[in-house]
């Protein structure tokens, strides 16, 4: 999931519209955050042996944040400047 979010974070640099990639990179803030929860809850399911609800819902959560703001890119992207 790392990965989708540095590619992403690429693609969003690429997007010409400057105030379409300002705003995409401030929603790009929510799922840095995410992810980080997301990091921190692994360590919990490492000590613990096995996978949390928890981590479970962050994760949920993430890929749901990741492919929302893949779709805003999108968007960003058809509409140019």
């Amino acid at each position: 999931m790392t990965q989708r979010k540095e590619q992403l974070t690429q693609q969003i640099l690429r997007v010409s519209n400057r105030r379409a990639r300002n705003d995409l990179l401030k929603m790009m803030k929510p799922v840095e955050s995410a992810l980080s929860n997301l990091d921190r809850e692994s360590v919990e399911c490492r000590r613990l042996n096995r996978t949390t609800s928890r981590y479970q819902d962050l994760d949920l959560a993430a890929k749901h944040m990741i492919n929302t703001l893949e779709q805003y890119l999108t968007f960003a992207c058809l509409i140019g400047d």
